[in-house]
């Protein structure tokens, strides 16, 4: 069910005041209360705000209208938990990853399956990825390893193998051996497309969240449950550097989109944490050293306190002026991300159990948040902080096509 304004939920002033609600909670007979509670553990917002995606304790995904805030559909396959979703850069496709050792990739127009890659994590997909191009994405899980998909081809190579088998179809009796041959031999490039094109082992425990830089294909940062952030070349592997400060396990990071040297991270110690790249340039000797420790380099680093809970998400902007931060404490914290003197701007109760995920929308006229209520709520972003018309269109126009050199 979709809600109307209710405002509440310690939003004082004016601003970060909620909009509409959205749940798949089931409602008592009275409509007052819920008889089933069924937690959101991540959701997803298309690039152009028509689309939400939800994920819940049911193993379902639900697809939400923004326009209506109506239910779409929602799809079933996943046969454990599903940890995150994510839109493909051009909203074309919604990818899943989930305990059941699967990533799924799901059409955005009709909520169809377009391909179930095979098993290759070694147990949980916790953490997923799109590159900014919108060609590859990134898998992490509970063994530790990144993996990365050519998710282009794969699904470029099983629209062939459809083709062709309606075509084969179609042909007469004499043809059928000619386009069997040609059937086999896609087949075979299509499962062999199917299969990560890397992986490599990335951190001592499970690799809890992961992000491409919004302006830099290549650049692929991690974090992991032992308590290190690590920064890696997609392309190859290789590590850049390893960074650790964090008191026990880091459950999420995110990468400024006006500066992919400026990153945050929210750990289980309650603190979101800020940290500079430019600390250690790849080949400067903190950056080697950085590469040597087997936990990563204690870079000086800004600890923002205030969170009662573990942090389990934070953030940025799409304009990279203000982080939001979210935790098991049932509050939202929203700061200014400078690394100068980063301070707090705003905070709200969102939710009545731990708030599980958040989103900002293009237009950052919302953030959306999403709890263990089972509620997913949309609060008001002050105007000032709006996207300008240039900024939203710049969003909007979506991946530069990747090019082959």
């Amino acid at each position: 069910a979709a809600g109307g304004g209710a405002m509440g939920g310690g939003a004082s002033k004016k601003s970060w005041q909620r909009s509409f609600y959205l749940t798949s909670n089931v409602e008592d007979d009275t409509g007052d209360s819920y008889l089933q509670v069924y937690p959101v553990w991540t959701i997803a917002i298309t690039r152009n705000q028509r689309q939400l995606a939800s994920a819940c304790s049911d193993n379902k995904i639900y697809l939400w209208c923004l326009v209506t805030h109506n239910l779409l559909i929602d799809l079933k396959g996943h046969a454990d938990t599903i940890w995150k979703l994510a839109y493909s850069p051009d909203d074309a496709l919604l990818a899943s990853a989930s305990s059941d050792g699967t990533v799924r990739l799901w059409a955005v127009a009709n909520g169809m399956p377009v391909m179930t890659l095979p098993r290759n994590h070694a147990n949980w997909v916790l953490s997923m990825a799109w590159s900014p191009d919108g060609q590859r994405f990134a898998t992490g899980g509970s063994d530790a390893r990144i993996l990365v998909w050519d998710a282009a081809e794969a699904v470029a190579s099983s629209e062939r193998l459809a083709e062709i088998g309606a075509q084969a179809a179609e042909a007469g009796d004499y043809e059928q051996a000619y386009w069997q041959e040609l059937a086999a031999e896609e087949r075979e490039k299509a499962e062999a497309a199917k299969r990560p094109i890397i992986y490599w082992q990335a951190h001592e425990k499970s690799i809890h969240d992961m992000v491409f830089a919004p302006s830099e294909s290549r650049m692929l940062v991690s974090i992991g449950a032992e308590g290190s952030v690590a920064v890696w070349d997609a392309e190859n592997g290789m590590l850049d550097a390893r960074l650790m400060g964090h008191i026990g396990a880091i459950n999420t990071v995110s990468v400024s989109p006006t500066n992919e040297e400026l990153i945050a991270t929210g750990g289980e110690d309650h603190t979101v944490r800020l940290w500079d790249l430019g600390d250690v340039d790849p080949g400067s000797s903190a950056a080697k050293q950085s590469r040597e420790k087997t936990l990563g380099l204690n870079l000086a680093h800004y600890s923002l306190k205030g969170h009662e809970g573990g942090v389990a998400v934070v953030r940025f902007s799409g304009d990279g002026r203000l982080l939001a931060s979210a935790s098991k404490d049932c509050d939202v914290r929203i700061w200014i991300p400078n690394l100068q003197n980063p301070t707090l701007y705003a905070k709200f109760g969102a939710h009545e159990a731990w708030v599980r995920d958040l989103q900002w929308t293009s237009d950052q006229n919302h953030v959306y948040t999403a709890g263990s209520d089972g509620m997913i709520y949309a609060w008001a972003v002050p105007k000032k902080y709006h996207a300008s018309p240039w900024q939203l269109e710049k969003m909007l126009k979506g991946p530069e096509k990747y090019k082959a050199n």
